[in-house]
């Protein structure tokens, strides 16, 4: 009969370690640190370089807001349509 690679693994414990061994954390305590921290989206970094440099702006770049299908489900089809040009840079 061949070894397999999972035969000629050996789990070792942690305690047969030496002290000094660093461990990476579970999964689940890192994405509660990744989540804590909030990164700024592209288009929030975009909005404060226009804000701070207007003058120097290129005019073919245009950031539009951002607007999620369930802001707009009150308004009326016809209405919405507008609503949406309307929201867009000019």
């Amino acid at each position: 009969m061949r070894s397999s690679l999972v035969r000629s693994i050996q789990i070792i414990s942690r305690s047969s370690l030496p002290s000094r061994t660093k461990f990476n954390p579970p999964l689940h305590q890192v994405a509660k640190v990744a989540a804590k921290t909030v990164q700024p989206t592209i288009i929030d970094t975009l909005t404060q370089r226009k804000a701070a440099g207007a003058a120097s702006w290129p005019a073919n770049l245009r950031i539009e807001p951002v607007v999620k299908k369930g802001d707009l489900k009150n308004v009326h089809a016809t209405i919405r349509l507008r609503l949406k040009q309307m929201l867009r840079e000019a």
